[in-house]
């Protein structure tokens, strides 16, 4: 698995390394459309973030294997943050052709490290939009409410679903498409679930009614 993950690495850090300086030659030669200078900026902004995320999920996993993973969950605003999350990534989604729905409850408030629930909804957002580019629907939804004695966070889609989550969570393992799948370094699902717990929550997986996947964050209320 780390043999198959290393393979894939290249690859998961040239397709954004690529994005970022097809747009920069644009910029730079001041060719392509000039009405679009903007656009193409705002690409090699997009590309820089996702760069970013792959190389932060390796890190964070090293940290993790030395149990040097630091999260300092603090009481604050849960609604605010998703919606700010929501707002950041929503103009990306919609380029790749995604639409994100958000539904929070007003007021809501948990006990959570911000840095960790940007990872975790992030990666959790990434896979959807990756493992939804077939379906007809690339709706993908995020809600947030009280439950009991926590705040469930859901992230859903309408693709095509995990045939075998045995191995979900599992590091360097993918849940869905398998070889034949988007690539991908099989570290998102395992650093959310390790930083989940370590806020004193939870990450599950269950199928959604109708198809497709959704994700179930559990934290601690305020």
């Amino acid at each position: 698995e780390r043999s198959r993950s290393a393979a894939a690495a290249p690859h998961e850090l040239r397709t954004p390394l690529a994005g970022l300086q097809l747009y920069g030659d644009l910029l730079a030669d001041g060719l392509g459309d000039p009405d679009k200078m903007r656009d193409y900026a705002r690409r090699m902004s997009e590309e820089a973030s996702r760069l970013g995320r792959v190389v932060t999920n390796v890190l964070a996993f090293s940290q993790l294997e030395r149990d040097h993973l630091r999260i300092d969950p603090q009481v604050g605003p849960l609604g605010d943050a998703l919606r700010e999350l929501a707002e950041r990534t929503q103009p990306a989604l919609s380029r790749a052709g995604a639409a994100l729905e958000l539904d929070v409850a007003p007021d809501l408030r948990a006990r959570y490290d911000r840095d960790a629930l940007a990872r975790i909804v992030g990666n959790l957002i990434d896979n959807a939009e990756k493992y939804t580019r077939g379906a007809g629907d690339r709706t993908i939804r995020i809600s947030a409410c009280q439950r009991g004695d926590a705040v469930e966070v859901t992230i859903e889609d309408r693709g095509p679903g995990i045939a075998d989550a045995t191995k979900l969570f599992t590091p360097f393992s993918r849940g869905a498409g398998g070889h034949d799948g988007p690539a991908g370094l099989g570290l998102g699902l395992a650093l959310s679930l390790a930083q989940a717990r370590a806020m004193g929550g939870e990450l599950a997986y269950q199928p959604r009614d109708g198809g497709g996947a959704t994700f179930v964050l559990r934290l601690p209320s305020a």
